[in-house]
């Protein structure tokens, strides 16, 4: 189905049917996300996933654009190698008392490693964030859909908001050490990725701090999920 968003023209893959039945209602951008439910997890017009300020997400499509082809785009087999034989040289601690190996946890930490090492490279506790970002998409995907009432009782949503507030706090921290990194580096060259872009833009003022802190939590939270279940899956089916 094609329809016009703000402008510009949008194909929407599925029946025709299911396609009206969302959009005949004048509300029908709720059907992606709650705006309190987004708010909660710090998406509601930021980062790039659920970012419904068309202006905003203009300006912060193309860092992600440049992060994810050329010269970046070429070292993702060989760090994700290396990522894959780190983690396999410390099995043990994936596994439990009976030999059993936690192979989607083992899945994440090698996808947050190789995430890390694409866009950030600073040093973290990999099985401290893996478990942050599990939580956060706990949060995630007990808000998205909410009506606005399950808003009003705090006591239903607080644990989840903080959740989500955890990881970003642990990403600001992160952040943080990188400014520290570049301010103190003698040659900004070997220290630019898809976090100094934004970091940099900050600086000039075309985003915010809350603009880069999500841009870096979504990029580092998507590989943990979505590869990390793909491969568990391939691996299961193997």
């Amino acid at each position: 189905v094609r329809v016009w968003i703000n402008g510009e023209e949008t194909l929407i893959i599925s029946k025709a049917s299911a396609t009206f039945h969302i959009m005949k209602h004048s509300h029908y951008v709720s059907r992606f996300g709650s705006k309190l439910g987004l708010q909660c997890i710090g998406m509601n017009e930021n980062g790039i996933i659920f970012n419904s300020n068309p202006s905003l997400w203009k300006i912060i499509r193309p860092f992600f654009i440049k992060a994810l082809s050329g010269p970046g785009l070429m070292q993702t087999t060989e760090i994700c190698i290396r990522s894959t034989k780190r983690y396999l040289d410390n099995l043990g601690n994936v596994t439990n008392e009976l030999g059993n190996v936690d192979v989607l946890k083992l899945m994440r930490l090698i996808m947050l490693d190789t995430s890390n090492n694409l866009f950030l490279r600073i040093p973290l506790d990999e099985n401290e964030i893996v478990l942050k970002i599990q939580k956060y998409f706990d949060a995630w995907q007990a808000l998205l859909l909410k009506p606005d009432i399950f808003f009003k009782i705090s006591w239903l949503y607080k644990k989840y908001e903080k959740s989500a507030n955890d990881l970003k706090e642990a990403i600001e921290i992160l952040i943080e050490q990188k400014r520290q990194k570049l301010s103190s580096s003698e040659k900004l060259d070997e220290n630019m990725d898809f976090a100094s872009e934004l970091i940099f833009a900050q600086n000039h003022g075309d985003l915010t701090a809350e603009n880069v802190n999500q841009c870096i939590l979504e990029m580092l939270i998507a590989a943990p999920d979505t590869m990390s279940v793909s491969l568990f899956f391939m691996l299961v089916l193997v």
